[in-house]
């Protein structure tokens, strides 16, 4: 594999990474989270060189996620595009920290939120664009009323926090959705699915480990918290 290396922990695939942007439309995020604590602000600062989205995943427990400090850090310094995905509904008590200037889009999910349209008000009226995202048990038809409060959409291909392979029969509801909103993905997109992730019509793509390759003992020491749901148990 075709890949640089950053620092001491972490390398960069940059073959991955280009054949994302030769794509017309399209826009890649590396999501911070898959690379170890201590390597995610270098790793943020080479994405934004790159012109590639910073993905930074909060959970409802602070001890995991990506930190609100350096969300903020990133923020001050202009190191973005930043797009901030509070990973449950319990994750919305970060609003108000990840609601600032050099933030460009706050996700929230679509699951166990009380009021999207009431939440999307609150995240553009600091100047910040509005994502929902989607579990995969989530259908279109569930949230087609949500989706007329946001500025687009980002499926998860897999449950949020979990690590595996895509569950590539959920781009059809890529495909169906692309037509009419900017549509993203999430969840186990690398080289073997990249094609299908395209074809579907997805114009902003997630990806993490296969992005930015940690090494074995660091990805064992990072293993997300899949089951930090306490106010979120789907």
């Amino acid at each position: 594999m075709n890949s640089d290396c950053v620092d001491a922990g972490v390398n960069f695939n940059t073959a991955l990474a280009d054949r994302l942007h030769r794509s017309a439309g399209v826009d890649l995020a590396g999501s911070i989270y898959a690379a170890p604590a201590p390597d995610r602000p270098a790793m943020a600062r080479l994405l934004a060189r790159r012109q590639s989205w910073v993905h930074a995943d909060v959970f409802a427990d602070p001890r995991h996620g990506v930190s609100l400090d350096l969300i903020v850090a990133l923020a001050s310094a202009g190191d973005g595009p930043i797009d901030v995905h509070l990973l449950t509904a319990g994750a919305l008590a970060a609003l108000d920290v990840v609601c600032r200037p050099g933030v460009t889009r706050v996700t929230v999910p679509f699951e166990d939120l009380d009021d999207v349209e009431a939440t999307a008000a609150t995240i553009r009226a600091s100047g910040v664009q509005p994502w929902l995202a989607i579990s995969p048990g989530t259908t279109l038809s569930r949230c087609a009323d949500a989706l007329a409060h946001v500025d687009g959409l980002l499926v998860m291909l897999l449950e949020p926090g979990n690590q595996g392979p895509a569950d590539l029969t959920l781009l059809a509801k890529v495909a169906q959705a692309s037509g009419h909103r900017p549509v993203g993905v999430d969840g186990g997109v690398g080289e073997t699915n990249v094609a299908e992730v395209l074809a579907a019509g997805a114009s902003y793509v997630v990806v993490g480990r296969r992005l930015l390759l940690a090494r074995p003992q660091d990805q064992a020491d990072q293993q997300p918290q899949a089951r930090n749901r306490s106010d979120d148990e789907r």
